[in-house]
Protein backbone atom coordinates (compact mmCIF):
# COMPACT_ATOMS: atom_id res chain seq x y z
CA UNK A 1 0.00 0.00 0.00
CA UNK A 2 3.23 2.02 0.60
CA UNK A 3 4.55 1.59 -2.24
CA UNK A 4 1.85 2.13 -4.61
CA UNK A 5 1.30 5.72 -2.40
CA UNK A 6 4.85 6.53 -3.07
CA UNK A 7 4.27 5.37 -7.03
CA UNK A 8 1.45 7.68 -7.57
CA UNK A 9 2.48 10.44 -5.67
CA UNK A 10 6.11 10.44 -8.08
CA UNK A 11 3.78 9.40 -11.03
CA UNK A 12 1.79 12.79 -10.20
CA UNK A 13 4.23 15.32 -9.78
CA UNK A 14 6.16 14.18 -13.04
CA UNK A 15 2.97 15.39 -15.17
CA UNK A 16 2.40 18.29 -12.85
CA UNK A 17 4.48 20.62 -14.76
CA UNK A 18 2.59 19.59 -17.92
CA UNK A 19 -1.13 20.61 -16.27
CA UNK A 20 0.36 23.73 -15.24
CA UNK A 21 2.02 24.23 -18.89
CA UNK A 22 -1.74 23.30 -20.31
CA UNK A 23 -3.38 26.42 -17.96
CA UNK A 24 -1.32 29.14 -19.87
CA UNK A 25 -2.28 30.53 -22.78
CA UNK A 26 -0.71 28.76 -26.07
CA UNK A 27 1.47 31.30 -28.10
CA UNK A 28 0.44 32.68 -31.63
CA UNK A 29 3.42 30.06 -33.42
CA UNK A 30 1.64 27.19 -31.59
CA UNK A 31 -0.47 27.39 -34.11
CA UNK A 32 1.64 27.77 -37.08
CA UNK A 33 1.72 30.78 -39.10
CA UNK A 34 1.02 34.08 -38.62
CA UNK A 35 -2.44 34.82 -40.27
CA UNK A 36 -6.10 35.79 -39.81
CA UNK A 37 -7.00 31.86 -39.06
CA UNK A 38 -4.45 31.81 -36.19
CA UNK A 39 -6.85 31.84 -33.23
CA UNK A 40 -4.23 34.36 -31.14
CA UNK A 41 -4.23 36.35 -34.07
CA UNK A 42 -7.76 36.42 -34.93
CA UNK A 43 -8.35 37.35 -31.18
CA UNK A 44 -5.91 40.30 -30.80
CA UNK A 45 -7.22 41.64 -34.15
CA UNK A 46 -11.10 41.52 -32.82
CA UNK A 47 -10.10 42.66 -29.50
CA UNK A 48 -7.86 45.97 -31.01
CA UNK A 49 -10.87 46.56 -32.94
CA UNK A 50 -13.55 46.70 -30.17
CA UNK A 51 -11.25 48.92 -29.14
CA UNK A 52 -10.95 51.09 -31.96
CA UNK A 53 -14.08 51.49 -32.57
CA UNK A 54 -14.86 52.43 -29.02
CA UNK A 55 -12.39 55.05 -29.20
CA UNK A 56 -13.18 56.66 -31.88
CA UNK A 57 -16.83 56.89 -30.81
CA UNK A 58 -15.43 58.92 -27.70
CA UNK A 59 -13.31 61.15 -29.19
CA UNK A 60 -16.54 62.15 -31.57
CA UNK A 61 -18.21 63.44 -27.88
CA UNK A 62 -19.75 67.08 -27.62
CA UNK A 63 -18.25 67.02 -24.29
CA UNK A 64 -15.18 64.86 -22.74
CA UNK A 65 -16.24 61.79 -21.02
CA UNK A 66 -13.62 60.79 -18.60
CA UNK A 67 -14.98 57.74 -17.22
CA UNK A 68 -15.33 56.55 -20.97
CA UNK A 69 -11.62 57.90 -21.51
CA UNK A 70 -10.57 55.71 -18.06
CA UNK A 71 -12.28 52.48 -19.27
CA UNK A 72 -10.36 52.92 -22.90
CA UNK A 73 -7.35 53.02 -21.36
CA UNK A 74 -7.72 50.50 -19.15
CA UNK A 75 -8.75 48.27 -21.65
CA UNK A 76 -5.76 49.10 -23.81
CA UNK A 77 -3.34 48.40 -20.85
CA UNK A 78 -4.64 44.92 -20.17
CA UNK A 79 -4.50 43.89 -24.31
CA UNK A 80 -0.77 45.05 -24.04
CA UNK A 81 -0.21 42.84 -21.19
CA UNK A 82 -2.52 40.32 -22.01
CA UNK A 83 -1.13 39.51 -25.92
CA UNK A 84 2.89 40.42 -25.20
CA UNK A 85 3.74 37.07 -24.12
CA UNK A 86 1.69 35.53 -27.02
CA UNK A 87 2.87 37.39 -30.24
CA UNK A 88 6.01 37.08 -31.79
CA UNK A 89 7.93 40.70 -30.86
CA UNK A 90 8.45 41.94 -34.36
CA UNK A 91 4.14 41.58 -34.70
CA UNK A 92 3.48 42.98 -31.47
CA UNK A 93 5.76 46.20 -31.32
CA UNK A 94 4.63 47.22 -35.04
CA UNK A 95 0.24 47.43 -34.18
CA UNK A 96 1.74 49.12 -30.85
CA UNK A 97 3.06 51.77 -32.74
CA UNK A 98 0.04 51.76 -35.41
CA UNK A 99 -2.31 51.62 -32.58
CA UNK A 100 -0.25 55.06 -31.02
CA UNK A 101 -0.66 56.36 -34.39
CA UNK A 102 -4.31 56.18 -34.55
CA UNK A 103 -4.44 57.69 -31.24
CA UNK A 104 -2.55 60.69 -32.35
CA UNK A 105 -5.08 60.42 -35.50
CA UNK A 106 -8.01 61.47 -33.20
CA UNK A 107 -6.32 63.43 -31.28
CA UNK A 108 -5.94 61.33 -27.80
CA UNK A 109 -2.47 62.37 -27.29
CA UNK A 110 -1.87 61.63 -24.26
CA UNK A 111 -2.95 57.71 -24.35
CA UNK A 112 -1.65 57.39 -27.96
CA UNK A 113 1.88 58.63 -25.88
CA UNK A 114 2.09 56.68 -22.68
CA UNK A 115 0.34 53.53 -24.18
CA UNK A 116 1.88 53.42 -27.51
CA UNK A 117 5.83 55.42 -28.67
CA UNK A 118 6.66 55.82 -24.68
CA UNK A 119 5.30 52.21 -24.07
CA UNK A 120 7.09 50.68 -26.79
CA UNK A 121 10.70 53.27 -26.17
CA UNK A 122 10.73 51.53 -22.62
CA UNK A 123 12.24 48.67 -23.22
CA UNK A 124 15.38 50.22 -24.42
CA UNK A 125 15.44 52.94 -21.31
CA UNK A 126 13.76 54.68 -19.00
CA UNK A 127 14.94 58.45 -20.32
CA UNK A 128 12.54 60.45 -21.65
CA UNK A 129 13.57 62.78 -24.60
CA UNK A 130 13.66 65.66 -22.53
CA UNK A 131 16.91 63.73 -20.92
CA UNK A 132 18.65 63.99 -23.56
CA UNK A 133 22.34 65.28 -23.89
CA UNK A 134 24.25 64.84 -26.95
CA UNK A 135 24.34 62.30 -29.94
CA UNK A 136 26.27 59.76 -27.94
CA UNK A 137 23.41 59.84 -24.98
CA UNK A 138 20.85 59.19 -28.00
CA UNK A 139 22.57 56.69 -29.56
CA UNK A 140 23.11 54.35 -26.07
CA UNK A 141 20.20 55.27 -24.93
CA UNK A 142 17.68 54.39 -28.19
CA UNK A 143 20.00 52.65 -30.55
CA UNK A 144 22.37 50.16 -28.81
CA UNK A 145 23.23 48.38 -31.71
CA UNK A 146 23.07 51.10 -34.26
CA UNK A 147 20.52 52.54 -37.25
CA UNK A 148 20.70 49.26 -39.43
CA UNK A 149 18.48 47.25 -37.80
CA UNK A 150 15.27 46.01 -38.44
CA UNK A 151 14.09 47.19 -34.91
CA UNK A 152 15.75 50.95 -35.62
CA UNK A 153 13.31 52.38 -37.87
CA UNK A 154 10.19 51.41 -35.27
CA UNK A 155 12.45 53.09 -32.60
CA UNK A 156 12.80 56.35 -34.71
CA UNK A 157 9.12 56.26 -35.68
CA UNK A 158 8.34 56.29 -31.95
CA UNK A 159 11.02 58.80 -30.89
CA UNK A 160 8.93 61.13 -33.31
CA UNK A 161 5.67 60.19 -32.30
CA UNK A 162 6.83 61.24 -28.80
CA UNK A 163 8.01 64.55 -29.95
CA UNK A 164 4.67 65.51 -31.94
CA UNK A 165 2.50 64.52 -29.05
CA UNK A 166 4.61 66.38 -26.49
CA UNK A 167 3.86 69.68 -29.15
CA UNK A 168 0.12 68.79 -29.40
CA UNK A 169 -0.39 68.61 -25.50
CA UNK A 170 1.79 71.09 -24.76
CA UNK A 171 -0.91 73.52 -27.16
CA UNK A 172 -3.76 71.92 -25.74
CA UNK A 173 -2.79 72.99 -22.09
CA UNK A 174 -4.01 76.88 -23.36
CA UNK A 175 -3.63 79.45 -26.34
CA UNK A 176 -0.66 81.34 -24.18
CA UNK A 177 1.95 79.02 -23.27
CA UNK A 178 3.77 79.61 -19.55
CA UNK A 179 7.48 80.37 -19.38
CA UNK A 180 7.84 76.19 -18.29
CA UNK A 181 5.67 75.40 -21.53
CA UNK A 182 7.98 77.59 -23.58
CA UNK A 183 10.79 75.71 -21.99
CA UNK A 184 9.39 72.20 -22.91
CA UNK A 185 8.90 73.40 -26.14
CA UNK A 186 12.62 74.12 -26.65
CA UNK A 187 13.59 71.03 -24.96
CA UNK A 188 11.44 69.16 -27.68
CA UNK A 189 13.07 70.89 -30.48
CA UNK A 190 16.68 70.03 -28.94
CA UNK A 191 15.75 66.91 -29.10
CA UNK A 192 14.41 66.94 -32.56
CA UNK A 193 18.08 68.64 -33.29
CA UNK A 194 20.28 66.17 -31.63
CA UNK A 195 18.16 63.25 -33.55
CA UNK A 196 18.79 65.22 -37.17
CA UNK A 197 22.24 65.56 -35.78
CA UNK A 198 22.83 61.74 -35.11
CA UNK A 199 21.52 60.67 -39.19
CA UNK A 200 22.88 63.38 -41.10
CA UNK A 201 25.87 61.12 -41.79
CA UNK A 202 23.79 58.34 -43.26
CA UNK A 203 22.40 59.41 -46.21
CA UNK A 204 19.98 56.38 -46.38
CA UNK A 205 18.01 58.31 -43.18
CA UNK A 206 17.58 61.44 -45.41
CA UNK A 207 13.51 61.19 -44.55
CA UNK A 208 14.38 61.44 -41.00
CA UNK A 209 16.34 64.52 -41.67
CA UNK A 210 12.91 66.23 -44.19
CA UNK A 211 10.46 64.97 -41.57
CA UNK A 212 12.71 66.81 -38.27
CA UNK A 213 12.47 69.73 -40.37
CA UNK A 214 9.13 69.32 -40.88
CA UNK A 215 8.69 69.20 -36.85
CA UNK A 216 10.79 71.84 -35.95
CA UNK A 217 9.01 74.19 -38.65
CA UNK A 218 5.44 73.53 -37.14
CA UNK A 219 6.64 73.95 -33.43
CA UNK A 220 8.57 77.15 -34.50
CA UNK A 221 5.94 78.69 -36.07
CA UNK A 222 3.74 78.17 -32.96
CA UNK A 223 6.80 80.01 -31.24
CA UNK A 224 6.40 82.91 -33.38
CA UNK A 225 2.92 83.23 -33.29
CA UNK A 226 3.49 83.71 -28.94
CA UNK A 227 6.13 85.94 -29.98
CA UNK A 228 9.05 83.83 -29.54
CA UNK A 229 10.93 84.41 -32.74
CA UNK A 230 14.05 85.07 -31.50
CA UNK A 231 14.26 81.29 -29.57
CA UNK A 232 13.04 79.72 -32.51
CA UNK A 233 15.39 81.16 -35.25
CA UNK A 234 18.20 78.69 -34.16
CA UNK A 235 16.16 76.05 -34.93
CA UNK A 236 14.64 76.97 -38.05
CA UNK A 237 18.64 78.25 -38.89
CA UNK A 238 19.73 74.46 -38.02
CA UNK A 239 17.00 72.79 -40.46
CA UNK A 240 18.33 75.19 -43.24
CA UNK A 241 21.62 73.38 -43.27
CA UNK A 242 20.58 69.93 -43.23
CA UNK A 243 18.48 70.29 -46.47
CA UNK A 244 21.90 72.27 -47.72
CA UNK A 245 23.86 69.61 -46.73
CA UNK A 246 22.26 65.74 -47.22
CA UNK A 247 22.66 65.06 -50.70
CA UNK A 248 19.73 63.13 -51.44
CA UNK A 249 17.38 66.37 -50.15
CA UNK A 250 19.88 68.64 -52.69
CA UNK A 251 16.73 68.52 -55.77
CA UNK A 252 14.21 70.74 -56.88
CA UNK A 253 11.73 68.20 -55.52
CA UNK A 254 12.55 69.95 -51.86
CA UNK A 255 12.98 73.65 -53.19
CA UNK A 256 9.77 74.56 -52.01
CA UNK A 257 10.21 73.34 -48.54
CA UNK A 258 13.51 74.50 -48.54
CA UNK A 259 12.29 78.11 -49.52
CA UNK A 260 9.61 78.15 -46.51
CA UNK A 261 12.46 77.39 -44.26
CA UNK A 262 14.62 79.92 -45.55
CA UNK A 263 11.43 82.53 -45.48
CA UNK A 264 10.54 81.29 -42.02
CA UNK A 265 13.86 82.49 -40.79
CA UNK A 266 14.05 85.70 -42.49
CA UNK A 267 10.49 86.39 -40.52
CA UNK A 268 12.48 85.48 -37.42
CA UNK A 269 14.75 88.24 -38.01
CA UNK A 270 12.37 91.05 -39.46
CA UNK A 271 9.84 89.51 -36.14
CA UNK A 272 13.17 90.11 -33.80
CA UNK A 273 13.79 93.53 -35.35
CA UNK A 274 16.76 92.44 -37.08
CA UNK A 275 15.99 93.94 -40.62
CA UNK A 276 20.11 93.92 -41.71
CA UNK A 277 20.52 89.93 -41.03
CA UNK A 278 16.95 89.12 -42.61
CA UNK A 279 18.13 90.78 -46.02
CA UNK A 280 21.66 89.30 -46.11
CA UNK A 281 20.11 86.27 -45.06
CA UNK A 282 17.67 86.39 -47.91
CA UNK A 283 20.28 87.08 -50.12
CA UNK A 284 21.96 83.86 -48.92
CA UNK A 285 19.37 81.93 -49.86
CA UNK A 286 18.73 82.93 -53.25
CA UNK A 287 22.25 82.11 -53.69
CA UNK A 288 21.86 78.98 -52.54
CA UNK A 289 18.79 78.33 -54.87
CA UNK A 290 21.13 79.62 -58.14
CA UNK A 291 24.00 76.92 -57.04
CA UNK A 292 21.15 74.01 -56.78
CA UNK A 293 19.69 75.23 -60.37
CA UNK A 294 24.03 74.95 -61.70
CA UNK A 295 23.96 71.53 -60.12
CA UNK A 296 21.12 70.32 -61.89
CA UNK A 297 22.13 72.04 -64.94
CA UNK A 298 25.69 70.22 -64.86
CA UNK A 299 23.70 66.85 -64.00
CA UNK A 300 21.91 67.03 -67.48
CA UNK A 301 18.38 66.35 -66.33
CA UNK A 302 15.94 67.57 -68.22
CA UNK A 303 14.39 70.85 -67.01
CA UNK A 304 10.38 69.64 -66.70
CA UNK A 305 7.48 72.19 -65.94
CA UNK A 306 7.41 71.40 -62.10
CA UNK A 307 10.98 71.86 -61.79
CA UNK A 308 10.71 75.15 -63.88
CA UNK A 309 7.76 76.53 -61.48
CA UNK A 310 9.66 74.97 -58.31
CA UNK A 311 12.78 77.37 -58.44
CA UNK A 312 10.33 80.43 -59.91
CA UNK A 313 8.27 80.19 -56.76
CA UNK A 314 11.38 79.80 -54.78
CA UNK A 315 13.05 82.90 -56.06
CA UNK A 316 9.43 85.40 -55.58
CA UNK A 317 9.19 84.17 -52.22
CA UNK A 318 12.87 84.91 -50.80
CA UNK A 319 12.61 87.80 -53.56
CA UNK A 320 10.01 89.57 -51.41
CA UNK A 321 12.38 88.85 -48.24
CA UNK A 322 14.75 90.85 -49.72
CA UNK A 323 12.04 93.72 -51.42
CA UNK A 324 11.00 93.69 -47.54
CA UNK A 325 13.81 96.09 -46.56
CA UNK A 326 15.46 97.24 -49.59
CA UNK A 327 12.40 98.75 -50.27
CA UNK A 328 13.02 101.22 -47.49
CA UNK A 329 16.42 101.69 -46.77
CA UNK A 330 17.72 103.52 -49.82
CA UNK A 331 14.96 106.24 -49.09
CA UNK A 332 15.85 106.40 -45.05
CA UNK A 333 17.69 109.29 -44.09
CA UNK A 334 21.16 108.88 -42.31
CA UNK A 335 21.84 110.32 -39.16
CA UNK A 336 22.88 114.12 -38.88
CA UNK A 337 21.99 114.19 -42.47
CA UNK A 338 20.05 117.03 -43.45
CA UNK A 339 18.14 116.42 -46.78
CA UNK A 340 15.70 117.94 -48.47
CA UNK A 341 12.40 116.86 -48.44
CA UNK A 342 10.83 115.53 -51.80
CA UNK A 343 7.15 114.81 -51.38
CA UNK A 344 5.64 112.76 -54.20
CA UNK A 345 2.13 114.14 -54.91
CA UNK A 346 0.45 110.44 -54.95
CA UNK A 347 -2.85 112.83 -56.28
CA UNK A 348 -1.57 114.06 -58.90
CA UNK A 349 0.57 110.90 -60.50
CA UNK A 350 -2.75 108.98 -60.43
CA UNK A 351 -3.13 109.30 -64.28
CA UNK A 352 0.80 108.85 -65.12
CA UNK A 353 1.88 106.05 -66.60
CA UNK A 354 3.56 102.86 -64.60
CA UNK A 355 6.39 103.04 -62.80
CA UNK A 356 5.19 106.40 -61.13
CA UNK A 357 7.52 106.80 -57.99
CA UNK A 358 11.13 104.90 -56.89
CA UNK A 359 8.81 102.45 -55.09
CA UNK A 360 7.16 100.92 -58.31
CA UNK A 361 10.43 101.63 -60.17
CA UNK A 362 11.73 98.53 -57.90
CA UNK A 363 8.85 96.55 -58.14
CA UNK A 364 9.11 96.51 -62.06
CA UNK A 365 12.97 95.59 -61.69
CA UNK A 366 12.48 92.95 -59.31
CA UNK A 367 9.46 91.06 -60.49
CA UNK A 368 7.30 89.90 -63.46
CA UNK A 369 3.54 90.48 -63.47
CA UNK A 370 1.18 92.15 -61.11
CA UNK A 371 0.59 89.32 -59.07
CA UNK A 372 4.23 89.07 -57.80
CA UNK A 373 4.10 92.43 -57.54
CA UNK A 374 1.09 92.36 -55.43
CA UNK A 375 2.51 89.83 -53.10
CA UNK A 376 5.79 91.81 -52.54
CA UNK A 377 3.45 95.09 -51.64
CA UNK A 378 1.87 92.91 -49.22
CA UNK A 379 5.37 91.45 -47.55
CA UNK A 380 6.37 94.98 -47.18
CA UNK A 381 3.84 96.33 -45.39
CA UNK A 382 3.01 93.96 -42.64
CA UNK A 383 4.73 94.30 -39.66
CA UNK A 384 4.25 91.92 -36.72
CA UNK A 385 5.91 94.42 -34.02
CA UNK A 386 2.45 96.17 -34.70
CA UNK A 387 -1.05 95.46 -33.61
CA UNK A 388 -3.52 94.09 -36.16
CA UNK A 389 -5.84 97.07 -35.79
CA UNK A 390 -3.66 99.15 -35.06
CA UNK A 391 -3.65 102.75 -36.85
CA UNK A 392 -1.19 105.03 -38.02
CA UNK A 393 2.01 105.50 -39.83
CA UNK A 394 5.42 105.43 -38.99
CA UNK A 395 7.14 108.14 -37.56
CA UNK A 396 10.17 108.64 -40.35
CA UNK A 397 8.69 110.69 -43.00
CA UNK A 398 10.83 108.69 -45.44
CA UNK A 399 8.94 105.55 -44.49
CA UNK A 400 5.78 107.23 -44.52
CA UNK A 401 6.43 107.91 -48.01
CA UNK A 402 7.56 104.69 -49.01
CA UNK A 403 4.42 102.95 -47.33
CA UNK A 404 1.78 105.66 -48.94
CA UNK A 405 3.90 104.50 -52.57
CA UNK A 406 3.37 100.97 -51.33
CA UNK A 407 -0.02 101.31 -51.11
CA UNK A 408 -1.33 103.06 -53.68
CA UNK A 409 0.75 100.53 -55.86
CA UNK A 410 -0.99 98.41 -54.71
CA UNK A 411 -4.60 99.63 -55.00
CA UNK A 412 -3.51 100.09 -58.34
CA UNK A 413 -2.84 96.79 -59.00
CA UNK A 414 -6.20 95.70 -57.68
CA UNK A 415 -7.81 98.28 -59.54
CA UNK A 416 -6.24 96.23 -63.06
CA UNK A 417 -4.72 99.98 -64.15
CA UNK A 418 -1.20 99.61 -62.84
CA UNK A 419 1.50 97.30 -62.54
CA UNK A 420 3.12 95.51 -65.96
CA UNK A 421 0.22 95.39 -67.50
CA UNK A 422 -3.24 97.32 -67.41
CA UNK A 423 -6.20 95.19 -67.33
CA UNK A 424 -10.15 95.77 -69.60
CA UNK A 425 -12.47 97.06 -67.53
CA UNK A 426 -15.00 94.58 -66.20
CA UNK A 427 -18.14 96.06 -65.21
CA UNK A 428 -19.50 92.94 -63.22
CA UNK A 429 -17.33 94.08 -60.36
CA UNK A 430 -16.52 96.91 -58.63
CA UNK A 431 -13.96 99.23 -60.22
CA UNK A 432 -11.56 98.47 -57.24
CA UNK A 433 -11.64 95.23 -57.53
CA UNK A 434 -11.01 95.00 -61.58
CA UNK A 435 -7.99 92.91 -61.46
CA UNK A 436 -8.95 90.40 -59.14
CA UNK A 437 -9.80 86.52 -59.53
CA UNK A 438 -10.96 83.92 -57.12
CA UNK A 439 -9.94 81.04 -59.43
CA UNK A 440 -6.19 80.85 -58.25
CA UNK A 441 -4.24 81.53 -55.19
CA UNK A 442 -1.82 84.76 -55.73
CA UNK A 443 1.08 82.41 -55.80
CA UNK A 444 0.25 80.30 -58.49
CA UNK A 445 -0.39 83.58 -60.38
CA UNK A 446 3.11 84.82 -59.41
CA UNK A 447 4.56 81.66 -60.66
CA UNK A 448 3.07 82.41 -63.47
CA UNK A 449 3.32 85.93 -64.47
CA UNK A 450 0.28 86.67 -64.41
CA UNK A 451 -1.05 90.15 -63.94
CA UNK A 452 -4.04 89.56 -61.86
CA UNK A 453 -4.50 89.28 -58.48
CA UNK A 454 -7.07 86.64 -56.13
CA UNK A 455 -10.12 87.80 -53.54
CA UNK A 456 -9.40 85.52 -50.87
CA UNK A 457 -5.61 86.65 -50.20
CA UNK A 458 -6.38 90.27 -50.57
CA UNK A 459 -8.83 89.87 -47.55
CA UNK A 460 -7.07 87.92 -45.89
Amino acid sequence: MTTALALFVVGFESVKPLLSTEMEPLPASFYGNMCKRNPVISAFDGDIKTFMSFMKRISTLPTYDHNSYARGAKTLFEIWNKYKPRLPTNYYEEHMLQMADFLFGIKLYRLGLWQGYCRYLQQFSTVTIEDIRDVDHFKTSFFPKGFDTDQAKLTFRALQGCCLCAFQLERERGSQPTQKGVQRLLSILGFVRIMMQAVLPHEHLCWLLYNGSLYIYNICRYLMSMSRAAQAMEFLLWACICLETSIPLMTARFLAWRATLYCAVCQCYYDSQANVQAEVFARRALGKVSELGKLEEMSGLPATTETQRAYKVATIKLATMVFKRSVYEPRRKPKGLFRHKQKSNLKEIQSMPWPRTPTERVLMELFEGNAAQFLAIVEALWDTSRRPLQTGMPEEPEIQEVSLELMSAGISILSGIGGSTERARDDSIPTCLNAVTANFTLMDMAAAGENFGVLSFHIS
